[in-house]
């Protein structure tokens, strides 16, 4: 057996849309590491094809956006069709995001930007690399890798299986992956095809017969169709005649169909879910965690979410920070998101799958009183882009003793995603956003000042940036936003020294998070972690000295 050279922090196992991003985020960070993948190759052809709001907004700080922007087509709505029409639309230009759309980008494309980001970045990949054992002790994981005809050991602070629904890593942690598979199964078709349906929308149809599914794709149209019952094992392959009767049902017998398909595919679907996101070093991710129904196209945007959450805790763990409470953090706020992406997707299949006529009808007409409530359908659309998922009762985020955190609030609560708004620099006078301060991932520390802020906020904002102490610089950033000019006496230290100045030029800060003078910690994937009145800015340092130090 051979030993690995220049030896990984953390090894992922799995090079998938949820492995990618968790690589380019540690090694944005300067965590080496290295993924291996039992493929020799990337696929030509995947299931999922949706990414979200916040997906986007997480590429947007990972440096791939406008390239995934190059490689889809954003849909700006939701279509569902009845027997008898039209029954609601679910419209994402609402969404209080940079990206109000759903943007069908093929996971082929989207694998091959990331691994074009992770390999730019230095990261290592081994394809063709199959995971045979792990053993883990109080220092380290040890795993053994079978790669170009030998057995490889490969020595490593942490493993993250990000290895998928047959997931190898679990598998060896004896993991329970506790749910069950659905009885229906589906047939897909990627065409050639010019329907007469928009061709900014998704659009569903719910038949009699079994639903339709069609989504523009950048090129061509995907199909789905469901089909009750367990797959005929004499059925053989898919063909395009499959589709038609369904195509005629939904778009009525003139509609011109479809001749030819690039690809042809039939799948079965499942709901299940790990016991444990974490044994020791060990972890997991995506959907080596949690699999579902394609609908709603929430699995592949949960597993680049979960990536984006646990990245920035291994990285500070690497650097000896926070220890085990911060890797346990990890499954204490993502579990319970799959755990409600699970119950939402479960009950929308079951929905879209009844076949008794009652049911069907009262499906029906509680889809068309959705579309006819215009806050509901927003809520559902935020909800499925994935911009209200929060860590409110994590054991990570805190608010100081005098933060106004009641039902009169205003701003995020501690664990929310924190609201994107528009700003200008002070420096050169150039847009900012607050989003795009993901770019360098880091805490950042937000200072909200009043238009005039009087001479004790003056005071207490000098002595808070003179006391953060400078080994945070590679923990923490910090921006000051006001209304006015925010000239200041110039604090000392390296830290002090690095402030960004940005005023809330057209007040949507303010709008987003409230007046005063109040700051708020955003952490490395855009939560809130902290929130407090400036005047308790002593109880903030004494949450960074947990946080940081882990003390």
């Amino acid at each position: 057996m051979m030993t690995g050279s220049n030896a990984p922090k953390v090894l992922i196992v799995g090079a998938g849309p949820t492995g990618l991003t968790l690589g380019i985020n540690l090694l944005r960070a300067g965590v080496p590491c290295r993924i291996i993948d039992r493929q020799e190759e990337r696929s030509e052809h995947s299931r999922a094809l949706g990414l979200h709001a916040r997906s986007l907004e997480i590429f947007d700080a990972m440096g791939v956006l406008d390239a995934v922007l190059a490689e889809g087509r954003p849909l700006s709505m939701i279509r569902v069709h009845g027997e008898k029409g039209p029954l609601m639309d679910l419209d994402f230009g609402a969404l209080a995001s940079p990206f109000p759309y759903l943007l069908c980008c093929p996971q082929p494309r989207l694998e091959a930007i990331l691994e074009r980001r992770y390999r730019r970045l230095g990261g290592d990949l081994w394809r063709g690399a199959e995971l045979l054992q792990a053993q883990q002790d109080g220092s380290g994981v040890t795993a053994v890798v079978r790669h170009d005809g030998d057995e490889v050991a490969i020595g490593t602070q942490l493993m993250v299986g990000a290895d998928g629904a047959h997931s190898k890593v679990r598998e060896l942690l004896g993991l329970p992956f506790e749910g069950h598979d659905y009885r229906e199964h589906f047939l897909l078709a990627d065409v050639d095809w010019a329907p007469n349906l928009a061709d900014d929308a998704f659009h569903g149809f719910l038949l009699a017969d079994g639903n339709l599914a069609a989504i523009p794709m950048p090129d061509g149209w995907r199909l789905v169709i469901s089909e009750n019952g367990e797959p005929d094992e004499e059925a053989g392959e898919p063909t395009l005649e499959d589709f038609h009767e369904r195509l005629r049902a939904a778009l009525g017998p003139e509609t011109p169909l479809p001749e030819q398909a690039r690809w042809l595919s039939r799948f079965t679907i499942q709901r299940r879910l790990v016991s444990h996101y974490r044994r020791n070093r060990i972890l997991l991710a995506g959907d080596a965690c949690h699999v579902q129904s394609p609908l709603g196209a929430q699995g592949m945007n949960t597993g680049i979410a979960d990536a984006f959450n646990l990245a920035w805790k291994l990285v500070l763990f690497c650097r000896g920070r926070g220890g085990g409470a911060l890797l346990d953090s990890y499954q204490r706020e993502r579990r319970p998101v799959a755990e409600d992406m699970l119950r939402g997707v479960d009950a929308l299949s079951r929905a879209s799958l009844v076949r008794a006529r009652a049911l069907r009808g009262a499906r029906d007409s509680l889809l068309r009183l959705a579309g006819g409530r215009p806050q509901l359908a927003r809520r559902l659309v935020r909800r499925a882009s994935q911009l209200d998922v929060h860590y409110r009762h994590s054991p990570l985020v805190e608010a100081g003793p005098d933060a106004e955190v009641g039902r009169r609030r205003q701003g995020p609560l501690p664990g929310d995603r924190v609201p994107d708004a528009a700003l200008v620099s002070l420096r050169d006078g150039g847009p900012r956003r607050v989003q795009g301060l993901l770019r360098q991932p880091l805490h950042h520390l937000l200072l909200q000042l009043d238009e005039a802020p009087d001479h004790r906020t003056r005071v207490i904002l000098h002595a808070l940036l003179s006391r953060l102490p400078d080994e945070y610089l590679n923990e923490l950033r910090v921006t000051l936003i006001g209304r006015g000019d925010l000239e200041l006496d110039p604090p000392q230290g390296a830290m002090a020294k690095a402030v960004h100045r940005w005023r809330d030029e057209h007040g949507e800060f303010q709008a987003a998070f409230g007046p005063g003078s109040r700051l708020w910690l955003m952490r490395p994937d855009g939560h809130l972690a902290y929130r407090a009145p400036l005047t308790d800015a002593d109880y903030l340092l004494a949450y960074l000295e947990r946080m940081l130090r882990g003390v």
